[in-house]
């Protein structure tokens, strides 16, 4: 017991890699669906409004990772990462709106899940050639793929929340210890 509340852990040992990629993936899109769900509570003009961090405000710093993600997620599905060194960051549209990007991710998490559930630790082990630039490419493990997204997000998510605390709202606890308490 701790202050009144009774804590359930959910925390528990992993038994293979793809357990550890399936949490890091269950708990993304949680943090995602419960930064979504802060950020519909803003009106149209706080979404949009320019606070200058990040990629400028909470709709193009959530198009910002919701593209990302979906790029990385691509690359898993087609077995094979473009030169990044080629690829460019995508610009938020003009008339980007909140609610699609929002109708945006599900598909998108439904599409992993299936992906994962084709895969062993070993599939997950093998690696992708990774291109930075012409004189840095690496092999990367498809595991470390998805740790990496998953990162990106929450760094994105962590200042998605400072937005929301500049609007006076209370942000969701989107932590991953969080996560396994609920």
């Amino acid at each position: 017991m701790i202050q009144g509340h009774r804590y359930k852990c959910r925390l528990t040992r992993m038994t293979t890699l793809k357990d550890s990629v399936r949490i890091d993936l269950q708990y993304s899109a949680w943090a995602t669906r419960r930064l979504l769900e802060a950020c519909a509570t803003l009106s149209t003009d706080e979404q949009s409004r320019e606070l200058g961090a990040s990629h400028g405000s909470v709709l193009k710093t959530l198009h910002h990772i919701q593209v990302w993600e979906q790029f990385w997620a691509g690359c898993l599905l087609a077995d094979r990462i473009p030169p990044i060194d080629q690829v460019s960051d995508v610009a938020a549209p003009a008339d980007l709106r909140f609610d699609e990007l929002v109708q945006s991710w599900p598909p998108m998490w439904a599409e992993l899940d299936r992906w994962l559930e084709t895969k062993s630790d070993e599939t997950l082990s093998q690696t992708l050639l990774l291109r930075i630039s012409a004189e840095t490419q690496f092999n990367c493990p498809r595991w470390q793929i998805v740790r990496h997204f998953v990162n990106h997000a929450t760094l994105h998510r962590g200042q998605i929340i400072s937005m929301l605390r500049v609007f006076g709202k209370k942000p969701p606890c989107v932590d991953y210890l969080e996560y396994h308490l609920r």
